[in-house]
């Protein structure tokens, strides 16, 4: 079991985190790119560590243009919603889904998960729930702790959009400088 402790640094894990993010040095060596550069939407690996004998991957799904523009708040709730419970129950390789802090997209962690043509399928398949659906899975009281703040209709909005571009998704089409690759 892991235990958790809230102190002076903020909250800490009884399970050590694979990189230490108090030592700037070993921090730096999470790797990622210069958010100036971002081109979304885009769908690639940002970090990955070692886990139980597998490696989990932390897939970076961007949306919205860092420090240009964001998403709504109900929107990317929602969508967090369908992506939340639809990639586990298609995938057991996915275990999290989580908006960025910054609303520019969601993270999506995965344990022996690597291959883009994969996570992109199952990724497409959830945002096709949206569009067809009527309703915001879990999104009552009961389930959710802002049951008032979804919006299916942007969500959906949003969605048509990301499938309409599903091809500029590919972590090949951004290059190391994080500028996207003419087709």
């Amino acid at each position: 079991t892991v235990k958790w402790t809230f102190g002076a640094h903020g909250i800490k894990s009884s399970r050590p985190l694979p990189v230490d993010m108090t030592n700037e040095s070993e921090a730096s060596l999470m790797p990622d790119i210069d958010h100036a550069l971002m081109t979304p939407p885009s769908l690639r690996i940002a970090h990955e560590y070692p886990f139980a004998g597998n490696t989990a991957y932390v897939w970076d799904f961007r949306v919205a243009q860092p420090n240009v523009s964001h998403l709504a708040m109900p929107v990317i709730h929602s969508i967090e919603h369908f992506l939340g419970s639809s990639l586990p129950a298609a995938s057991s390789k996915v275990i999290n889904v989580a908006p960025m802090g910054c609303q520019t997209g969601f993270y999506i962690v995965a344990i022996g998960l690597s291959e883009f043509d994969e996570i992109s399928d199952l990724v497409a398949a959830s945002l096709q729930l949206i569009l067809d659906a009527r309703e915001v899975p879990l999104a009552n009281p009961g389930q959710c702790g802002w049951a008032e703040n979804h919006s299916l209709a942007g969500a959906k909005h949003l969605t048509g959009w990301l499938l309409s571009r599903r091809g500029e998704w590919s972590d090949s089409a951004v290059g190391t400088d994080g500028v996207r690759i003419p087709a």
